[in-house]
C-alpha cells in the first residue's frame, strides 16, 4: 500500500543547520491510517540542545498525536474530526515548520501497514530501537480495499461517495464508513476487523450497530453526511467488509457478528472481495454514460 512520510527533526540552531531526526509521521489517504512516533531515548537530541529548546519538539509531536487520535476516533464514532488528515495536511506541516522543529518534505513509500512503514523509517533514518510490532490487522485494511474498489468503478469521492456518515432511526444512531448516493442513498457500507484483541468490546459494537440496522429495515432512517442529509429507505443495501481472523486465533466476536449479519440479511465479505460491494453500488447508481446501450 502507498504511504507518505515526513521525518521530524530537531534543529536547535536553524542558521547552523545541524539536526537530529527524533520521530516520523506516516499515513495513507487510501486507508485513513495515520501514525506519529518519536524516539524513546533522545540522547542524541539532548547532546546538541544548547539552549534548552527540545521541549518545543515534544509539544509539536503531542499536538500532532492529538490530531491523529481525534481523526482515528472519528472512524469509530459519530463525530467529525477536528482536522482532516490528508497528504495536503502533511505538506502544510512541512511548510509551516521551518525553525527549531522541521519536517522533511513528504515522500511516498510502500509498506503493508503504518506500523510497518514506521519500522522501516526508524531502522533506516531515525535509528531508534523503539519500533513496536502490531500483532493484528486493523479495519484500515478493509477501508482501503473498499475505497479502492469504489474508485476503480468511478464512484466519485465527495459526490457519489460520502465518508464517515451516520444512520439515524427513531431510537438509534450508528456510524457507517461509506454512503453511496445519487440524490438518495443507495448503499451503506461498514468496515470491521475481527483480528482485534478485545473481542468482547468488538462484539458489543457490532450488536449495537445491528440494533440500528434492524430498525432501519423496519422504519427506514436518515443518513447524515458532512455535506447533506438523505432519506434511507427500509430496503437500502447495507454491506459489511471485514478483515477475517487468522487461525488459530479465537474470534468469538465474529461468531456473534456472523449470526447478526445473517439475521439482518446484511451481506458481509472479507476485504479481498471488496470489489463485489463496489459492483453492487455501481449497479444501484446506474451505468456510466459511456456504458449506456443504444
Amino acid at each position: 500500500m502507498r504511504y507518505v512520510y515526513s521525518l521530524i527533526r530537531f534543529v536547535p540552531d536553524p542558521a547552523r543547520g545541524e539536526f537530529v531526526n527524533v520521530g516520523a509521521i506516516v499515513g495513507s489517504e487510501a486507508s485513513s491510517e495515520w501514525q506519529v512516533r518519536q524516539v524513546q531515548n533522545p540522547v542524541r537530541a539532548r547532546a546538541i540542545d544548547e539552549h534548552g529548546s527540545l521541549g518545543a519538539v515534544w509539544s509539536f509531536i503531542d499536538r500532532v498525536g492529538f490530531e491523529i487520535d481525534d481523526f482515528e476516533a472519528a472512524t469509530h464514532s459519530l463525530f467529525e474530526p477536528g482536522v482532516e488528515l490528508t497528504e495536503e495536511w502533511l505538506w502544510r506541516l512541512h511548510a509551516d515548520h521551518q525553525n527549531i522543529v522541521q519536517l522533511s518534505a513528504p515522500a511516498p513509500m510502500v509498506a503493508e501497514s503504518a506500523d510497518g512503514a514506521l519500522e522501516q523509517i526508524f531502522d533506516l533514518m531515525v535509528l531508534d530501537p523503539a519500533a513496536r510490532k502490531r500483532s493484528f490487522t486493523n479495519k484500515h485494511t478493509a477501508l482501503a480495499a473498499l475505497r479502492s474498489a469504489y474508485s476503480g468503478l468511478d464512484i466519485t469521492r465527495g459526490s457519489e461517495l460520502r465518508e464517515r456518515v451516520t444512520l439515524e432511526t427513531p431510537h438509534h444512531t450508528t456510524r457507517f464508513d461509506f454512503a453511496v448516493a445519487n440524490g438518495r442513498v443507495v448503499q451503506l457500507a461498514r468496515a470491521w476487523s475481527f483480528q482485534v484483541p478485545d473481542q468482547a468490546a468488538l462484539a458489543e459494537q457490532v450488536k449495537a450497530w445491528g440494533w440500528t440496522v434492524q430498525e432501519a429495515h423496519s422504519t427506514g432512517g436518515r443518513v447524515r453526511t458532512a455535506t447533506g442529509e438523505f432519506d434511507a429507505d427500509n430496503d437500502i443495501d447495507i454491506e459489511v467488509v471485514y478483515v477475517p481472523a487468522l487461525p488459530p486465533q479465537a474470534a468469538p466476536a465474529f461468531v456473534d457478528a456472523k449470526h447478526i449479519f445473517e439475521t439482518l440479511g446484511v451481506r458481509a465479505v472479507p476485504h479481498d472481495l471488496a470489489d463485489d460491494v463496489a459492483r453492487r453500488a455501481r449497479k444501484l447508481l446506474g451505468p456510466l454514460p459511456g456504458q449506456l446501450r443504444a
